[in-house]
């Protein structure tokens, strides 16, 4: 595989409230000019901090500005052909990349501090690791920030300018642009740099230029996501890897939640997963972040859309089939009944891993069931861990472990007479922002053994059995959450907005408990309400509309709802919701 040149970028470690709309008189700019410009030293590969540039194209919305350095040493035949590739770019730029990506996510800073609408792109020879970079200092006026450039700029690697990557780099850079605009000046924000790459790492295919997957930039990071496939997602290092595994993620993300969601993401109020899981509750979905990483690392192993109805097990780019994309197992294990298996590791937030446990072949045995046991410990570990069961005239499932004090066990039948596969994907989910170069591990453990069929019944009745005590009327929300549930019986029902929860003088934000997530799972979730008095039931969505189900109560039952789901609310709270299409008997 190539390996691809990494973009990067600067950030300011601290924004200190928002950016002063700051802009300076407009200049005209004329081709041939010459330009003094502050760079960075660490990316420079010759050390410099400053270089003379001249302006070699101008496109409708962009300056090209190449070093005189390097421009000195081609040939005459490269020079023509540098400008000549340089008015490609340009077009290249105005017509597609430009566009696209503000439609998808926000306008940059325009016409910006030099108050010139067009932005600048600096060529120079950069240390062989960068593909690109942008400074945000260049976004504060001099008297600020002394090497400030004053411009909206983008600087490229020399070194790719006559290969066709160079848009793919353009392209990516100029998200990071638009997100220091949205975030940095208009909001003050500081994105996390794990999600701000990861949507650079996107731009390419919103642009088309993956459309064609063989030696594409989209290969070229599947490729560096299958050789470590378990690096955080969320930890950044500015390393290979990194690239890999959020360019796959936001693959998976996009696909099944829309382009929207990018563009939710960027201009909403949070940074990291908070702004997902906002981008996520404004388009009308239940999920969380949790729950789209938890579905992309079953995904990224299985990659087949039959296992589940709502395609969630697989990735959605034809170019990303199941012949190009699947991670094989982190570690495997066989050899049972005999086998007892016992393993600690430990494992950073938001990373994935996979274990296989297989006989190998079909067995007859008294003990054909196996049991496996996870734990994890310490004060920062959050875990969720979702497994998979497959075999022999067995269908493939997707199912969790129930955990209570970060504890639980699971029993899967007929494991060696029908030579099933398990696989467990336990990751920890207990920081949820504030991401850094270095982060903290969390211990886990797990044990697999095999057990006779009377050996787990008592002990599976019981657990199956088993459901929080939180009494009837409780409020709870999983930990990092915002959402908040009332209990009853095996049900929650999601408060939808704190308007609704203040109408009800008995509740108290005060009596809120927060739980953990495994915990909250497993009650059933309950969308359906009627008002004390009223006959209508109703069913809810998560966009704040209400549809009445039209039907009688046999019809009601035949399609499988259930009244115990059914929460009574006051007038007030049916009335708030908008009026959508009813239920109707089919």
């Amino acid at each position: 595989m190539t390996k691809l040149l990494i973009p990067k970028i600067k950030y300011l470690l601290l924004f200190c409230g928002s950016f002063l709309l700051f802009s300076l008189p407009a200049q005209a700019a004329n081709l041939d000019e010459e330009v003094n410009f502050f760079v960075d030293s660490e990316y420079d590969f010759n050390g410099r901090n400053q270089l003379t540039a001249t302006l070699r194209a101008i496109g409708g919305t962009v300056y090209f500005y190449v070093d005189n350095e390097y421009y000195n040493q081609l040939n005459g035949t490269y020079k023509n052909g540098l400008r000549e590739e340089l008015e490609e770019l340009a077009d290249e730029f105005d017509n597609v990349i430009y566009p696209k990506l503000r439609a998808s996510y926000g306008s940059e800073w325009s016409p910006g501090i030099d108050n010139d609408s067009r932005i600048t792109v600096l060529i120079s020879q950069l240390v062989n690791s960068a593909g690109g970079y942008i400074n945000i200092y260049d976004a504060y006026p001099k008297s600020n920030i002394a090497s400030s450039n004053q411009r909206e700029i983008i600087y490229l690697n020399a070194s790719n300018i006559f290969n066709p990557s160079n848009k793919t780099y353009l392209a990516h850079e100029f998200q990071h642009l638009i997100t220091l605009y949205q975030k940095g000046i208009l909001q003050g924000l500081e994105e996390e740099v794990w999600l701000n790459e990861a949507r650079s790492e996107y731009a390419p295919t919103i642009c088309g230029y993956d459309d064609v997957y063989n030696n594409s930039y989209l290969a070229s990071r599947v490729g560096t996501f299958l050789d470590s496939p378990s690096d955080s997602l969320t930890e950044w290092k500015n390393e290979i890897p990194d690239y890999g595994v959020t360019n796959v993620f936001m693959h998976y993300l996009v696909a099944h939640y829309g382009k929207e969601i990018l563009t939710r993401m960027t201009l909403n109020n949070q940074v990291g997963i908070a702004s997902i899981n906002q981008a996520l509750s404004s388009l009308g979905y239940s999920e969380t972040f949790s729950d789209v990483f938890a579905n992309w690392t079953v995904a990224s192993y299985l990659n087949n859309c039959n296992i589940s109805s709502e395609n969630k097990y697989c990735y959605l780019n034809n170019n990303l089939n199941y012949n190009n994309l699947h991670v094989d197992y982190s570690a495997s294990y066989s050899g049972f009944p005999n086998l007892i298996v016992s393993r600690s590791s430990s494992i950073k937030d938001w990373t994935p891993y996979w274990y296989r446990f297989r006989q190998g072949g079909s067995i007859l045995t008294n003990r054909d069931t196996l049991k496996l046991e996870f734990e994890s410990l310490g004060d920062k570990s959050n875990f969720r861990v979702p497994y998979i069961v497959s075999g022999y005239n067995t269908p493939t499932t997707v199912k969790y472990f129930t955990l209570k004090d970060q504890k639980g066990t699971i029993y899967v039948p007929d494991f060696t007479s029908l030579d099933k596969s398990v696989v467990i994907m336990p990751f920890n989910q207990y920081k949820l922002g504030g991401f850094g170069s270095n982060e903290s591990t969390a211990l886990f453990s797990f044990t697999a053994s095999s057990i006779t069929e009377d050996e787990v019944i008592i002990v599976e009745e019981k657990e199956v059995a088993e459901l929080p005590s939180y009494p009837e009327g409780s409020l709870l929300r999983a930990q990092g959450d915002y959402k908040v549930y009332i209990i009853k019986n095996n049900y929650k029902r999601w408060i939808q907005t704190a308007e609704i929860f203040n109408n009800y003088g008995h509740l108290s934000w005060d009596d809120i408990i927060d739980v953990n997530l495994n915990e909250l799972a497993q009650y059933q979730e309950a969308w359906m309400i009627r008002a004390d008095g009223d006959k209508r039931v109703y069913e809810l969505n998560a966009d704040g509309t209400k549809h009445w189900i039209n039907m009688t109560a046999e019809q009601f039952t035949l399609t499988g709802h259930l009244w115990d789901m059914v929460y009574l609310v006051n007038d007030w709270e049916r009335d708030f919701y908008t009026t959508g299409v009813d239920v109707m008997f089919e």
